[in-house]
């Protein structure tokens, strides 16, 4: 067998070098593309969280929106009730017993965010948690208790009408105090043991003085 002459083995040599360097070239491009995708896959998730906070901004608006429909739609429904005799509602019971009792036919004249304060209210010993000053809710609970409920988290705006519904139906018993940085309803002991002996009711009740009353 003739062994390869010293041309031949720089020859190899070269043809050798030649793939390196396009296997170098190969490998660049290759990386050029991935970081291309990368960046691509980062702007798309930017614009995706974009999309999610619009959203869910919208949807708080929305709800803002219905809110106010709804209140002016009892204002009118008092208006038109003047004249119409109702059953006497039970004064004895807070706004947020009287708002946990309502009727199931009466829970359409509610807001979104009343028949949130309302489902919270209903359970509130599942919710509060027991404090010196009585019970507190924090709006880190209400936003996984209404996620819980609704399959979505909750826009800030949302949480915070909900607790000030709970604030407004709770009378003097209720009150909104922030604490290192975090807003919590606040409960007298009185209060939560009124809503824990609070059943709903089938009974007939008036939304016009039970919602009108309210604010």
């Amino acid at each position: 067998m003739t062994k390869p002459s010293i041309e031949d083995l720089a020859a190899r040599i070269d043809e050798l070098e030649d793939r390196v360097d396009e296997l170098e070239a190969d490998t660049e491009q290759l990386e050029a593309t991935v970081d291309a995708q990368a960046e691509t896959i980062a702007s798309q998730r930017d614009q995706l969280a974009d999309y999610e906070t619009r959203t869910q901004e919208l949807e708080a608006e929305l709800d803002a929106a219905t809110d106010h429909r709804k209140h002016l739609q009892q204002r009118l429904y008092a208006v038109e009730s003047e004249d119409t005799p109702n059953d006497e509602p039970n004064t004895s019971l807070s706004p947020l017993q009287q708002l946990i009792r309502l009727p199931s036919k009466a829970l359409s004249k509610l807001t979104a965010n009343q028949e949130r304060a309302r489902f919270i209210a209903k359970d509130i010993t599942e919710y509060a948690t027991n404090v010196p000053a009585g019970f507190a809710l924090d709006s880190s609970t209400i936003r996984t208790v209404l996620h819980a409920k609704e399959g979505r988290t909750p826009h800030t705006q949302t949480v915070s009408r909900v607790m000030d519904f709970l604030d407004d139906l709770g009378k003097e018993g209720v009150k909104i105090v922030k604490r290192r940085g975090t807003k919590r309803v606040i409960f007298s002991e009185h209060v939560v043991s009124e809503l824990a002996e609070t059943a709903p009711s089938s009974g007939r009740s008036s939304i016009t003085e039970v919602v009108m009353g309210w604010r």
